[in-house]
Order: C-alpha cells, then structure tokens, then sequence
C-alpha cells in the first residue's frame, strides 16, 4: 500500500482533508468559507497521490503540485496578514 511515498503523501493529505472537513461539527467558530476550497484541494490531491499508479502520472502529478502550490501561497499570505493584524510584542 505504501511502496510508493507519494501514497503516503497522498493518505496524509486525505486524513487533513476529513479532519478540516469535520471542524464545522467539532469548532464552528474557527471555521470559514475558504477552508471548503482547501478541502477540495486536498481531497483532489490526496486521492491523485494515493493512486499514482493507476493513471498518467506525470501531468497529474504536476497539476498536483500546482494546486499544493497555491493553496500553500494562500495560507501563507494569509498568516501574515493576521500576524500584521495583531503584532505580538
């Protein structure tokens, strides 16, 4: 199951996709309506991740990554936004 370490990858990004997707339940105030788009991401990457094997590898691969990319660029800019919001002193 695990030969390959994009299926592991792939199961991690899976298991932060369901536990995102159960935040409403668990914190509803923490949650917000961009976090839907981020479990999208993650679902559609953790199962191209999980089985590599059975398609194409190469564009899906890259079109993982890309949306890895963005999704990672967004939470950065978003963490300095807050951090710029509330300076610790």
């Amino acid at each position: 199951m695990f030969k390959n370490p994009l299926n592991l990858i792939g199961t991690i990004l899976i298991i932060a996709a369901l536990a995102l997707s159960a935040m409403p339940f668990v914190r509803p105030n923490l949650f917000r309506r961009q976090d839907i788009v981020l479990i999208i991401v993650f679902f559609i990457a953790g199962f191209i991740l999980f089985f590599n094997n059975r398609w194409s590898s190469k564009e899906l691969v890259q079109f993982n990554l890309i949306l890895l990319t963005i999704s990672a660029i967004f939470y950065t800019v978003e963490s300095i936004r807050l951090r710029s919001k509330n300076p610790q002193q």
